[in-house]
């Protein structure tokens, strides 16, 4: 009876542990159900601990023998009222051992696990703790996932889909326009935009999500359906080599390829219409470019410092070239301008110091400021007749160049044009320039011949300034001023001749030509200023116009062997315009005399079979008779339209073409005076011309 108890209360007790574990287990499978296949799957030592256990027949073998013990039931009886702990009692004789074990068999088909761990092994659970930071990286793990979409959400600006081309390879982003996509070939590191499809067309986004690759990219190619590249899209590529541009883009977008310093290759198709301005500033590798028929306009520096630029194929289209498209690109050797282009832009090939060789086409209208300023190289260059305004500093510093021609229809050579081109030494301006530029052609030292043309009004100051090697100076009748310092030093002059339609000779225009030994001053000039003619060493005498009204202070200053001066008393006693001229007494000193001079009208002849070739001129010595002997200046009063008279000097020229006949010229003529005779008054005279 007593056994029976001590089972039965056993029994109560192992259901009373039972039912406490299941309540645990329940309340932890609610709260973790993943928690217990995690330690499951992270704990293979507990599970290995835990097989023997579920061998339960095994157990209870064991359990059956030791009820047949009554001895040892006995010693345990009186111990109940003590302890009044069965558990402790199972422990000494472990008959209770296969009672807790049953909540093992529960778990597996139950979460009963936990329990039997509390219940039997409470160290056991200690190893199940660890496993639970594993338990929570699957959670941590989809937790990363998150924040890896934002980028993608990013992406949408540029594209809104990928898809694989699967006869490339390659990963083709959409942009969310749906019109333009790209992809890049790590491979070859090449990266291609184009359009989605054959009708889709649209310009580039300014967002560039390539960006990435900016330091691998080594191609790109623009492919067919994208109209512009916009602003600064590959600036700073560094390690970009090759560039093709594809007919449908419209505009290279300003700074597009800037500082792309290992650029060589840039392809530009048919279709294109404008560089940016920078657009490959800095391409410093770049060694060729052709720019197409398509082309109008070239931007502000778009090549500049393309340093290995030694090709640049400009074609008919092209209208404007931007200041400084392509300064600096000291490779280049040769450019042909064609005649599409209404202006070569301020500055546009600055510094090409390797330019040998310049053809501008007919059809350019302007050379604009610095244009080829220090082009150091250059030798040649043709200027065509519909050239109407070469800039300042346009061939400044040009010292290769040897010679120039300027057309007629250029209206005004501008400051330092030609500034030291200092191997220049043939110049040609031609008739309908109208004025010459301060320091134009200074220190062009060895041109040795000028001719100004009639049509220019003003030699600006210092314009052929330091003209050393200068030995023949003509100026045209129609000249008005003559800048100051204008010849200043140009040694080897001997000769200077200024006709009387010069109104001033400027400050120290004439000074320090070593050489000169004659100077003849053309009834007409008004004002002769200070220092014009200072140290003309070599000049013997000189004759001052009665038409000089002023005269500057030292205007013939230094001149040592000056021995002979006729001019209008009053003018010689108004200024000391003779000082350091130690040859000079009054008895080289002649004033000028009043002029009565009696001038009548002769008839000449000229010959129909000359006239019907060219142009006849008759010189003033056949037309009139001058007493006292002196030079003349007329006008045309009236007679027949194909005959003109020449201001200057009085000639008569019958153009090509007159008829047969005999013409009466009316003409007002004046003589000009000379080293004793001022001028004289106007005197009206008729002149007969036979065609015959």
């Amino acid at each position: 009876m007593k056994l029976k108890k001590l089972l039965s209360v056993l029994v109560a007790m192992a259901m009373t542990v039972g039912m406490m574990s299941s309540l645990v287990l329940a309340d932890e499978a609610e709260n973790a159900p993943e928690e217990q296949a995690a330690v499951e799957t992270t704990e293979p030592k507990e599970k290995e601990a835990k097989k023997p256990e579920e061998k339960k027949p095994a157990k209870e073998k064991e359990a059956e023998p030791e009820e047949k013990k009554p001895a040892e039931t006995k010693e345990a009886e009186p111990s109940e009222p003590e302890e009044k702990e069965p558990a402790e009692t199972s422990k000494e004789a472990e008959p209770s051992e296969p009672a807790e074990t049953e909540p093992s068999e529960t778990k597996e088909t139950e979460p009963s696990e936990p329990a039997e761990t509390e219940g039997k092994e409470p160290a056991e659970t200690d190893p199940a703790e660890p496993a639970e930071p594993e338990d929570k990286e699957p959670a941590e793990t989809e937790g990363e996932g998150e924040p890896e979409a934002e980028p993608e959400g990013e992406a949408e600006v540029p594209g809104d889909s990928d898809s694989q081309d699967p006869e490339d390879g390659l990963t083709w982003t959409t942009y969310a326009d749906g019109k333009l996509k790209w992809a890049y070939d790590a491979a070859k590191k090449t990266l291609t935009i184009t359009q989605v499809n054959k009708k889709s067309s649209a310009a580039m986004p300014t967002s560039y999500p390539w960006n990435s690759y900016s330091n691998e990219i080594t191609k790109v190619v623009i492919g067919t359906g994208v109209t512009e590249i916009p602003a600064s899209a590959f600036y700073g590529y560094e390690n970009l080599t090759s560039v093709s541009i594809a007919g449908t883009v419209k505009k290279i977008g300003d700074c597009a390829f800037e500082d792309c310093v290992s650029l060589k290759s840039v392809t530009i198709s048919n279709g294109v219409k404008e560089i940016g301005e920078y657009a490959f500033e800095y391409c410093k590798n770049l060694t060729k470019i052709v720019i197409p028929k398509s082309v109008t306009k070239i931007g502000n520096y778009a090549f500049e410092d393309c340093y290995d630029l030694a090709s640049v194929t400009l074609n008919k289209g092209l209208k404007e070239i931007g200041p400084g498209a392509f300064c600096y690109c000291t490779s280049l050797k040769s450019i042909t301008i064609p005649g599409t282009v209404t202006k070569i832009g301020d500055y546009a090939f600055e510094d090409c110091y390797r330019l040998r060789t310049v053809k501008i086409s007919k059809g350019v209208k302007e050379i604009g400021e610095s244009a080829f300023y220090y082009c150091s190289c250059l030798n040649s260059v043709s200027i065509p007749n519909t050239v109407k305004k070469i800039g300042n500093y346009a061939f400044y510093y040009c010292t290769a160049l040897k010679s120039v021609s300027i057309p007629g229809s250029v209206e005004a050579i501008g400051y330092e044009t030609f500034y030291y081109c200092t191997y220049l030494s043939s110049v040609t301006i031609g008739s309908g320039v109208k004025s010459i530029g301060d320091e134009a052609f200074e220190g062009c030292k060895y041109l040795k011949s000028v001719k100004i043309p009639g049509s220019v009004q003003t030699i600006g100051e210092e314009a052929f300034a330091y003209c050393t090697f200068m030995e023949n100076l003509t100026i045209g009748y129609g000249v008005k001023e003559i800048g100051y310092e204008a010849f200043y030093d140009c040694d080897y002059l001997t000769k200077i001749v200024i006709p009387g339609s010069v109104e001033k000779i400027g400050d120290y225009a004439f000074d320090d030509c070593d050489n000169v030994r004659s100077i003849t001053l053309g009834y007409g000039i008004k004002e002769i200023g200070r220092y014009a003619f200072d140290d003309n060493y070599r000049l013997k005498s000189v004759v001052i116009p009665s038409s000089v009204t002023t005269l500057g202070y030292g205007a013939f200053d230094d001149c040592y062997d000056l021995k002979a001066v006729s001019i209008d008393e009053e003018l010689y006693n108004s200024v000391n315009a003779f000082p350091y001229c130690p040859n000079l007494n009054s008895s080289g000193i002649t004033y000028l005399q009043k002029n009565d001079a009696k001038i009548t009208g002769k008839t000449a002849k000229v010959k129909k079979k000359k006239v019907k070739k060219k142009a006849q001129t008759v010189a003033a010595t056949k037309l009139y008779n001058v007493s006292p002997k002196t030079g003349v200046i007329a006008e045309k009063i009236s007679g027949n339209a194909k005959i003109t008279v020449n201001k200057s000097n009085g000639s008569i020229t019958v153009k090509k073409g007159t008829k047969k006949g005999t013409y009466k010229i009316k003409v007002k003529v004046m003589s000009t005076g000379n080293a004793t005779y001022k001028a004289s008054d106007w005197k009206e005279v008729t002149v007969t011309i036979k065609v015959k």
